[in-house]
C-alpha cells in the first residue's frame, strides 16, 4: 500500500499486517520514498531511498532502528524522510523544514559562528519546524508567518527574539530564490514586530575603576583583561584570542586578528565577527599595562622553571599560557566582581560601550571610533550611539553660534523713565 505523506496528506492508518511481506509500507514524500520494515515484534526497519548518487550511479538508502508500536513507527518515517535533502536540484516538492537544513549546511559551509549556528538550529527545531517544517515554500503565505510570529507574541516572546526568528526564516527563502527553489521571498510580505530602538546605558569611570579594582583583589590574571576592553573596546572573544605575537609593545599596537567562542568540550578559534582584522593603538597607559602583565607572567613562568612559547595567549588560567581562558569563564568572573561593586545591571559588553561613549563625548570623529570597535559600517556606530551624536550637534551648534555670533554685546539704549511725583503726605 502506497500514501502520500505531506502537509496535505492523510494520517497513515494501516490495517493490521498478516505477514512480513504485508508488513512492507511505502510512503513518499515529493521524489524521495520511504519503506517500514517489522524485523520482530515492536522493532522496525526504517529506510529511505535518496535516488541515484549522480558520481557513482547507485542507489543510495538510508536506514534507521525503531522501537515501538506500528502507528509510531509510521510516525518515525515520516520524520525520517522529512529529514532528508530533496532529491532534485530544482528544489520542487521540498519543504520549509527542508530548505532550512540545507540553508543551515550552508551556513556551516561559509564558516559561520558556531554559536551562532547552535542558536538557529534550536530556533528552528524549538519554533519553526514543529509549526512550519512540513509546509512547501511554494504554498507559504505571509498570513502563515504572521501567525507564526502572533503565536510567539501570546507566548511572551520578546520583538527582538520573533524578529531573530523572521531573519531566519528570511534568509533561508532568499537562499530558496538564488537557487530557483522559489520565486520569490514570501518573508518580505510578513510583518514582524519592531523592535523599540533602547538607549546606551554605559558605565560611569568610577563603575569601570572600582569593577578593575576588585578584579584585582580576585583574580590578578583576569584584571588586566577587563582593563584593555575599557580601553580598546575589543569583543569579549577578540580579548579571549590576543597572542603575545599579536602584541607591538614599542609602537604600541594590538592586532586583532581573531576571536574564540566557547564550544562543547573546549573553544573554538575563528575570524572575528566581521571577517577583517584591525590595528587598535594604545596609548602610554595601555602600553604600560601590557608591559607590567608580560612582566609578572614572566615571573610566574620563571618560577615554575617553564618557557613562554612567543604566540602564547596574552590571558591564560595557565603559567604556560598554552590554553586561553573561555570566553564563558570571563563573563561568570565579570559577573561575581561586579556583584561585589554593587553593580548588578552591567554587563561585560558594557565596557565596549564605555569606550565608545567616552570616545564620541571627547569629540573624536565616528569613522575613527567605528574601527576602533571594529563596526564593518560607521552607519552601525551612528544607529547604536545616536544619542551622544545629538549631544555632539549640540556642543557643534554652541561653537559655529561662537563663531558667526556677536563679538561683543551691543550697549544697551538709555530709558528715561519719568518718576512718579511724591505721594502727599498724611495729616
Amino acid at each position: 500500500m502506497q500514501v502520500r505523506v505531506g502537509p496535505q496528506g492523510p494520517s497513515l492508518l494501516l490495517p493490521p499486517r498478516k505477514s512480513q511481506s504485508e508488513s512492507q509500507n511505502l510512503a513518499t514524500l515529493a521524489f524521495v520514498r520511504g519503506s517500514k520494515r517489522e524485523i520482530k515484534r515492536g522493532v522496525w526497519e526504517l529506510r529511505v531511498s535518496l535516488g541515484k548518487d549522480p558520481v557513482t550511479d547507485k542507489y543510495k538508502v538510508r536506514s534507521k532502528t525503531f522501537h515501538g508500536s506500528a502507528r509510531a513507527a509510521d510516525e518515525a518515517l515520516r520524520d525520517l524522510i522529512d529529514q532528508q535533502a530533496p532529491s532534485r536540484s530544482d528544489g520542487i516538492g521540498a519543504t520549509l523544514g527542508q530548505l532550512l537544513d540545507q540553508w543551515l549546511e550552508e551556513c556551516e559551509r561559509l564558516d559561520l559562528s558556531p554559536n551562532t549556528l547552535r542558536t538557529y538550529r534550536a530556533q528552528i527545531k524549538t519554533t519553526i519546524r514543529p509549526r512550519l517544517g512540513k509546509v512547501l515554500p511554494s504554498r507559504l503565505s505571509a498570513r502563515n508567518l504572521d501567525e507564526l510570529y502572533g503565536a510567539m507574541k501570546d507566548a511572551g516572546a520578546s520583538p527582538k527574539t520573533i524578529r531573530n526568528h523572521h531573519a531566519i526564516i528570511a534568509a533561508a527563502l532568499h537562499q530558496g530564490v538564488r537557487w530557483g527553489w522559489v520565486r520569490y521571498n514570501i518573508a518580505e510580505r510578513a510583518k514582524p514586530p519592531r523592535v523599540e530602538h533602547h538607549q546606551v546605558q554605559a558605565p560611569s569611570v568610577d563603575v569601570v575603576h572600582k569593577v578593575i579594582d576588585a578584579a584585582e583583589k580576585r583574580d590578578p590574571r583576569l584584571a588586566p583583561l577587563l582593563m584593555l576592553a575599557a580601553l580598546t573596546g575589543m569583543r569579549r572573544g577578540e580579548l579571549c584570542a590576543l597572542r603575545w605575537s599579536d602584541v607591538d609593545l614599542q609602537l604600541g599596537i594590538v592586532n586583532v586578528s581573531r576571536s574564540l567562542v566557547a564550544v562543547p568540550g573546549g573553544v573554538s578559534e575563528k575570524p572575528t565577527k566581521t571577517g577583517r582584522s584591525r590595528k587598535v593603538a594604545l596609548d602610554p597607559f595601555g602600553i604600560a599595562l601590557l608591559t607590567e602583565t608580560r612582566a609578572r607572567v614572566d615571573e610566574w613562568v620563571a618560577a615554575a622553571g617553564s618557557t613562554l612559547a612567543s604566540d602564547a595567549f596574552v590571558f591564560s588560567p595557565f603559567v604556560e599560557a598554552e590554553t586561553p581562558f573561555r570566553p564563558d569563564n570571563v563573563t561568570s568572573f565579570f559577573i561575581r566582581v561586579r556583584g561585589e561593586v554593587g553593580a548588578p545591571d552591567v554587563r561585560l559588553h558594557d565596557l565596549r560601550h564605555f569606550t565608545a561613549t567616552q570616545l564620541i563625548g571627547a569629540g573624536v570623529d565616528v569613522r575613527t571610533v567605528a574601527d576602533r570597535l571594529g563596526h564593518s559600517d560607521p552607519s552601525l556606530t551612528l544607529w547604536v550611539y545616536s544619542h551622544l551624536i545629538e549631544e555632539r550637534d549640540r556642543a557643534a551648534a554652541a561653537i559655529m553660534g561662537g563663531v558667526l555670533g556677536p563679538k561683543k554685546q551691543l550697549p544697551k539704549a538709555k530709558r528715561h523713565v519719568k518718576q512718579p511725583a511724591a505721594l502727599p503726605s498724611a495729616g
